[in-house]
């Protein structure tokens, strides 16, 4: 036959710490079981912790082995937890550290793609000419005078000059460089240039 008892009556009886009696719970030591919500130890009728506890009083010995016992279960106790408390520290910072490198990559990859946005030469379909002309009846015009006619704010400005300049690099008939001054073929069309600044803007 078996009785209950609760862990502080269990405690107080041997003169350990309940702190001890759950670290002997927790270990397996000690049989316990819930009823009710609460917890209960589970012991054998045989066994008299009563008589324990009046050879316990009769002798410091006995009693000072009972504390140095429920010391060294808190001891285990605490190296248990701070074993616990380091997994938990050393698998937060593995998930920190993959965040910050995705967070990185993501980083990268989008700097990337801007960066080609910006740099990658625009496919541009010319309008042909209709009828041959004379280079006399070409007109170009300096890119600031064909910029104003757009009625562009400044960053828009920017950006079509610094478009026209690479596509002028690149051979594009409608910019040409002379003494150092950019200049635009006056009646070509430029709705290429101007979607791409409005692309960029939205």
């Amino acid at each position: 036959m078996s009785r209950l008892i609760k862990p502080s009556q269990y405690a107080k009886e041997l003169g350990i710490s309940r702190q001890a009696v759950y670290a002997k719970i927790k270990k397996g030591s000690l049989k316990a079981k819930k009823v009710e919500g609460q917890l209960f130890i589970e012991l054998d009728n045989s066994l008299n912790i009563e008589h324990k506890n009046h050879n316990f009083n009769g002798n410091n010995q006995d009693l000072l082995a009972a504390k140095d016992e429920t010391i060294k279960i808190l001891k285990e106790t605490i190296e248990d937890l701070k074993a616990t408390n380091n997994l938990i520290i050393g698998t937060l910072k593995g998930e920190v550290d993959l965040l910050k490198a995705a967070f990185n990559e993501m980083q990268v990859l989008y700097r990337n793609q801007i960066k080609n946005l910006q740099t990658k030469p625009l496919e541009i379909e010319h309008q042909q000419i209709a009828k041959e002309k004379d280079d006399t009846d070409i007109d170009f015009i300096e890119i600031n005078i064909l910029i104003d006619g757009f009625n562009l704010n400044k960053k828009e400005s920017k950006r079509f000059n610094k478009i026209a300049k690479k596509f002028q690099k690149d051979g594009d008939f409608r910019f040409m460089k002379i003494d150092n001054k950019l200049l635009a073929l006056q009646n070509a069309s430029y709705s290429d240039i101007l979607e791409s600044i409005k692309t960029l803007n939205g």
